[in-house]
């Protein structure tokens, strides 16, 4: 690919993010004013993913609610009951997604949850001392990456791939949860809660580490 087609994707792929940063504070006053500023559910990293009921919130300026992870989020103290995201925080620095986490503690009130949905290192870094790995990962069964062949190209993937800048597994999840303040904390299953409107939230199956983090 040469230097000037290089120079066209990286600016194809970067417009959402310069376009919401010109459109953050209108995005939110537009918010504010309109029919959805009574929703208390917050839905981060929300793409095509549109959930009813909930406030839709993405680094894209189509989407109903600018945010950006490193930023204040544009809400209250306790001024909202749910917060969710699902193959986001695996995408930010852990600088990053403890400022994240902080924020969803400090705008949740008293009981409510934070739901997080993401990859799970535990399984890559199993999936890579398998001789079998392909049985044990499902993605790499897709057929866009049928052209892995070896345990050190799968696991350079994932962790390298689509944007990822620090993995997750229980322990650190847990660990950057507690550090944001969070201390009822637990890892149902996916597409599972005890809450009847986090259930059947997550798209991906390979969504296997998930947590719920009670304010």
């Amino acid at each position: 690919m040469g230097l000037m087609r290089k120079v066209r994707h990286a600016a194809r792929d970067h417009w959402p993010v310069v376009a919401a940063r010109c459109f953050f504070w209108l995005k939110v006053f537009l918010h504010r004013i309109g029919p959805r500023r009574g929703l208390k559910r917050l839905h981060v990293g929300c793409g095509r993913n549109r959930f009813e009921g909930w406030i839709n919130a993405d680094i894209d300026p189509r989407a109903e609610l600018v945010i950006f992870l490193e930023r204040r989020l544009p809400f209250s103290d306790g001024a909202l009951v749910r917060i969710y995201s699902e193959h986001v925080l695996e995408h930010v620095p852990y600088a990053t997604g403890l400022a994240f986490l902080k924020e969803a503690h400090r705008t949740l009130q008293k009981g409510g949850v934070l739901r997080i949905a993401m990859p799970d290192l535990q399984e890559l870094v199993a999936g890579y001392h398998l001789e079998d790995w392909r049985t044990r990962l499902d993605w790499v069964r897709w057929p866009e990456y049928a052209f892995i062949r070896t345990r050190a190209e799968m696991i350079n993937i994932g962790f390298r791939w689509w944007g990822h800048q620090h993995l997750y597994d229980r322990e650190e999840l847990e660990r950057v949860l507690r550090e944001a303040g969070f201390q009822q904390i637990s890892f149902p299953a996916n597409l599972e809660s005890d809450h009847v409107d986090l259930r059947g939230l997550e798209t991906r199956k390979d969504s296997l580490l998930v947590a719920e983090a009670i304010r």
